[in-house]
């Protein structure tokens, strides 16, 4: 045999039994779902100061993400998910003849809100806000 071919028998030996030597382990007892970050208080208030305060965070938001704080985004995201959560059962109750439209807007937001942290794109946060106001605009 020559050389050559001795050496790359004895690499390919070698990385056969370096790459055997990282097998993958699976623990079952890890957590499945992304752990929330503890929000203790609920946002109250009429429906306009829940607009802004949605726009304020979720300008909050888009800033968290652009300086690359994750679990600033985190928190903040489960305060827009909170303030929605308020919002929502509001404008409904507040009735009209768009409100389907502007729940499945609202929802539209908070979907670009949320898909802006999983993804870490501030730009998707920016135009949650811009979204926002439009909404905002249409409900004066």
């Amino acid at each position: 045999m020559s050389m050559k071919k001795v050496r790359a028998a004895v690499l390919f030996g070698a990385l056969i039994i370096t790459s055997t030597g990282c097998a993958t382990t699976i623990n079952l007892a890890a957590p499945t779902t992304l752990a929330q970050p503890a929000v203790t208080t609920l946002p109250t208030g009429t429906t306009a100061e829940l607009f802004g305060q949605l726009k304020s965070t979720l300008s909050e938001l888009s800033l968290a993400i652009t300086n690359e704080d994750k679990p600033r985004a985190k928190t903040t995201l489960a305060t827009v998910v909170n303030i929605w959560g308020t919002l929502q059962p509001q404008i409904v109750a507040e009735g009209g003849e768009t409100v389907d439209q502007t729940v499945v807007d609202m929802q539209r937001i908070i979907d670009l809100a949320a898909s802006s942290v999983q993804r870490t794109r501030p730009a998707d946060a920016d135009k949650a806000v811009r979204f926002l106001d439009l909404v905002i605009q249409s409900q004066q």
